[in-house]
């Protein structure tokens, strides 16, 4: 699979918890970013596994003039975590990753929304997909692997 570089998130941090967040990223993107060079065959099972754990929604719509929010839902339910993260990946119809995002326990809850901010001016209309890694441990055992990928459509307004 290939490696998704994150994008600017257009999800708005609390200030209490941006900092843990901010730490926390720092230490498991990399490691992320690295892993996801290495799922290949033997990480499709566990990618497999992750459906089970974790999904993320949206529904087509417009895209609409300017830059704006998207909004896209998520829900993590990680067997027996001592913490989780979700890593969320705005991909579009030419194959960039154009947004990201990313929710960790502590800070956020296990069934809740995100936005991606984009602009139509830079971005094509057609189908998408919200690509999402979830990381969870329990105990210093780190478990970590894709959902099931999410498509939607956004088209021009009616003219």
């Amino acid at each position: 699979m290939p490696t998704l570089p994150p994008a600017s998130s257009g999800r708005r941090a609390r200030p209490r918890a941006a900092g843990f967040a901010a730490a926390v990223l720092a230490v498991t993107l990399p490691v992320g970013t690295l892993l996801c060079g290495t799922v290949g065959a033997a990480g499709a099972a566990g990618a497999h596994r992750m459906a089970a754990y974790g999904a993320t929604s949206a529904q087509d719509g417009r895209l609409h003039r300017g830059c704006h929010d998207y909004t896209y839902g998520y829900r993590v339910s990680p067997p027996d975590a001592d913490s989780w993260g979700l890593e969320t990946f705005l991909v579009d119809p030419d194959g960039d990753t154009i947004a990201s995002g990313g929710f960790l326990s502590g800070g956020d809850r296990k069934k809740g929304t995100g936005t991606f901010r984009f602009c139509r001016g830079t971005t094509s209309p057609g189908r998408f997909t919200i690509r999402a890694k979830l990381t969870y441990y329990t105990g210093w055992e780190k478990h970590a692997g894709w959902v099931d990928p999410t498509h939607f459509r956004l088209r021009r307004p009616k003219a």
